[in-house]
């Protein structure tokens, strides 16, 4: 029984390492991001995007944006109050000015999104990433 509790003890300890490792680099994405959209003039495309993503194809940003959704979510479960870093529409903010997400290709591949008059980042951002719906034509 020791053995076993000093395994969850262990496991419990590498995990809030890895937590507090993520909201670090949430943290980060967090400052550049912003940072970005200060500058940034409307409707041109996210520096700190530019700067990172080289036209990979579309399930590999739907990937990537899962992964950020994932790290968003876990960083805010582990937060003492439960808050979120960011607000939501701070997250689809970023999402739509990173220009990896297309609203009018979502609606035009997602008919059920377009029929039930959903707007297209929000639900992306619930549930399309997790389907591995494609955000953009890339």
């Amino acid at each position: 029984m020791s053995d076993d509790v000093e395994t969850l003890r262990t496991a419990l300890s590498d995990t809030q390492a890895r937590l507090s490792e993520a909201q670090g680099e949430l943290a980060r994405l967090v400052r550049m991001a912003e940072a970005d959209l200060q500058r940034r003039r409307p409707g041109e495309q996210s520096s700190v995007v530019a700067a990172s993503v080289r036209r990979p194809a579309a399930k590999d940003v739907a990937a990537r944006i899962a992964q950020l959704v994932h790290l968003y979510r876990e960083a805010a479960s582990a937060a003492p109050d439960h808050a979120p870093v960011v607000t939501e529409a701070m997250m689809l903010q970023w999402l739509e000015a990173s220009g990896l997400f297309d609203r009018q290709f979502y609606l035009s591949c997602n008919g059920d999104v377009a029929n039930a008059g959903a707007d297209p980042a929000l639900h992306y951002y619930n549930h399309g990433h997790a389907e591995a719906r494609p955000p953009c034509a890339l």
